[in-house]
């Protein structure tokens, strides 16, 4: 008995003293993106960070199946805060996509704090889509059934559930054709190679606002403020068409508390700087900065979320 208290205390102890000397070397920030708004959005955070902690953040942009191998990188790496992941909504998507996945999403990480969210995506067409409304896309489908064709970041990325959702909702049979990112889908989208894609404002705005792209409609409840002329899917008729993202932050499992405790504070006094909150909103995001249970909770709510769409477009799993 006496030996366990021992070693409880020694493990208190220890957690204590690499609270007060953290961090004493760069943190890496892993982003499962590249070139995208996760990217983009670890890169604002990282910044404040690194003058917050007067430690050098890195950006580790690690792209491709869907987050899952920047997601893997983090969860196999030691749990002493040095190594976090930054990833999007993806995270909570990919658990009914892939039948097996190299890590348990709620196992194998320590939630640290939901950083932001999005009102929505923009449905946009390339100009040369002979439809300047949601109905006129929905009767081009009618007319010609699979033809019209939606580019994605990738199976299992918000931008692919969007379209699968649209499908179910709008009885339509818009044609899935999956990228490697979302700057590789939104390319071929100005380059009328697909006709279509679901896109985050960051992404597809200053393109709307200069007519190299048109927006439609949105994902959210509510109008975008960066583009408020542009109706929800709600109001055109899909009720309750509700689809959004978020970006996270994440450390492996096992990482000392008070660590975790630090990173969460420290990541919302950036968050809630007026300089990073006034340019994640003009993004179209809305920061956040919640408590690790409060996104733990908030994980698992999304996870149910994404099996219920997965299951009924009938996406088979990989």
């Amino acid at each position: 008995m006496w030996k366990s208290l021992v070693a409880l205390a020694g493990v208190a102890i220890s957690a204590a003293v690499s609270a007060q000397t953290f961090p004493i070397k760069p943190i890496r920030f892993v982003s499962t993106a590249i070139a995208g708004a996760t990217d983009t959005v670890g890169r604002l955070i990282a910044h404040g960070l690194t003058e917050r902690m007067r430690q050098q953040v890195i950006i580790d942009s690690r792209g491709g199946a869907n987050g899952i191998i920047g997601t893997e990188i983090v969860a196999r790496a030691n749990p002493d805060g040095y190594t976090l992941l930054i990833s999007t909504i993806s995270f909570a998507i990919n658990p009914s996509i892939y039948a097996k996945l190299p890590y348990a999403p709620l196992g194998d990480f320590a939630p640290i704090s939901l950083v932001a969210t999005t009102s929505g995506l923009f449905l946009i067409v390339h100009p040369s889509v002979p439809a300047r409304s949601v109905k006129d896309l929905i009767e081009l489908d009618t007319a010609k059934p699979g033809q019209i064709s939606y580019g994605s970041a990738g199976v299992g990325n918000v931008t692919h559930m969007a379209g699968e959702l649209f499908n179910i909702m709008a009885g339509t049979r818009l044609h899935h054709v999956p990228y490697k990112g979302a700057a590789a889908a939104f390319t071929d989208v100005l380059g009328a190679h697909v006709s279509m894609m679901f896109s985050g404002a960051i992404q597809c705005a200053p393109y709307v606002k200069s007519g190299k792209v048109r927006a439609l409609g949105f994902t959210g409840m509510t109008r975008s403020k960066v583009l408020p002329d542009v109706p929800t899917l709600d109001e055109l008729g899909l009720n309750g068409f509700d689809i959004s993202s978020w970006y996270g932050l994440y450390a492996p499992a096992r990482t000392p508390q008070p660590i975790i405790r630090y990173l969460r504070d420290s990541v919302v006094a950036v968050v809630k700087e007026p300089q990073t909150s006034e340019t994640l909103e003009s993004w179209g995001l809305t920061p956040v900065g919640s408590t690790p249970e409060q996104f733990g909770e908030f994980l698992k709510k999304e996870i149910a979320k994404y099996g219920k769409i997965v299951r009924a477009a009938n996406i088979a799993r990989s």
